[in-house]
């Protein structure tokens, strides 16, 4: 039976806790990809409907709200959705994923309260690098990601032979070892996916790394193991996906044509305000200016053609120069670094989709 519209607007008019400080990244060190191949923030869906861009294997998973944004809610009989990638796309060694995840019980209790009063059945996120269908019919070209991958809400991470816990915060007492970092609010995964290693972070913590040998993904395959939408269940919630190709050092980057699209600098919408996973990317070019003291750069800031082409101009400009501003804070001489908007007059991709839109979106340093 499909849940009531009641359950779901309980789940989403509890109040979620802030999202981490910047002072909580200020040892990431999460490299993104350099080419986006997959993007959705839900913002084009209708609710109650199966999204656009996602291919359901199992279960319940539709496009939900919570306060007010549009995200993808897994309800339901162990809701498992893949990204529904473009024909022939084939995923290089280096890819890396990024999503943030809520979980949240049907009844209107928080997350804390499920836990201390023994109502959770296990619920977490099982996540594999092979669609369904391609899992089972050619799981062994896989290599070691031929295994899944668990993320426990307490934190912990388990693949394969290898397992990890978080233990960057403070544990609610009587919650299975629940984190308030994780608990009640939005909570930012960020995959790592080399030749040899596979590494996930929760927020801004490395909670696992892992060796792989013959590694090959071919897609991404989320689900909510254990998501019910009966009464006293639990529903997971995603948001802000991306699937992007790369992840190298971006001094080797730099070697090669002289510019970093430095993909893991992101700000709020409409905004020149860096978000606080920011820092990975900043603190990355901190560390190779400081290493290498001769370099010198424009920090260019560049949109999509979405909006007013002179707001894009303006914002692009603000948001290169916040770049500049976050870098001198920590150390780097503001005489190496200059600042610039492009706007939308530089695209490297076709505005036409939202991956092409997303490449556009980018701030980079150009080496002087």
């Amino acid at each position: 039976m499909r849940t009531s519209l009641t359950i779901l607007f309980f789940a989403a008019c509890l109040s979620l806790k802030a999202q981490l400080p910047e002072k909580a990244y200020a040892r990431f060190d999460f490299i993104p990809g350099e080419k986006v191949m997959f993007t959705d923030d839900f913002s084009n869906e209708n609710p109650d409907e199966i999204p656009s861009f996602w291919e359901i294997s199992e279960g319940r998973v539709e496009t939900a709200i919570i306060n007010g944004e549009k995200v993808l809610g897994f309800l339901d009989g162990g809701g498992a959705a893949n990204l529904r990638l473009k024909k022939n796309t084939t995923l290089g060694s280096r890819i890396t994923f990024e999503f943030e995840f809520l979980f949240r019980p049907t009844s209107g209790k928080s997350q804390a309260q499920f836990h201390t009063e023994g109502l959770s059945s296990g619920e977490r996120i099982y996540i594999q690098f092979a669609d369904a269908n391609d899992w089972y019919t050619n799981r062994e070209s896989l290599g070691t990601l031929e295994n899944g991958l668990w993320i426990y809400q307490n934190g912990e991470i388990e693949f394969s032979t290898f397992s990890g816990k978080y233990s960057s915060g403070k544990q609610i007492p009587d919650s299975d070892g629940l984190y308030e970092e994780l608990t009640d609010r939005w909570v930012r995964v960020s995959i790592s996916v080399t030749e040899n290693s596979l590494r996930i972070y929760l927020n801004a913590q490395r909670v696992l790394n892992a060796a792989l040998r013959d590694a090959k993904p071919r897609n991404v395959f989320i689900q909510g193991d254990g998501v019910s939408a009966q009464e006293d269940g639990m529903q997971l919630f995603v948001r802000n996906v991306r699937l992007a190709e790369g992840g190298i050092d971006p001094y080797k980057t730099l070697s090669i044509d002289g510019r970093i699209i430095a993909r893991g600098i992101n700000f709020e919408s409409g905004k020149a305000t860096l978000k606080p996973e920011s820092l990975g990317a900043v603190n990355h070019m901190v560390q190779m200016m400081t290493t290498y003291p001769d370099l010198k750069f424009e920090i260019s800031g560049h949109t999509d053609s979405d909006g007013n082409d002179a707001l894009n101009m303006t914002l692009s400009g603000q948001r290169a120069q916040a770049v500049k501003d976050k870098m001198v804070s920590l150390g780097i001489a503001a005489d190496r670094l200059s600042t610039k908007g492009y706007g939308e007059t530089k695209p490297i991709a076709d505005n036409a989709t939202q991956e092409g839109k997303a490449n556009n979106r980018r701030v980079e340093f150009l080496k002087l």
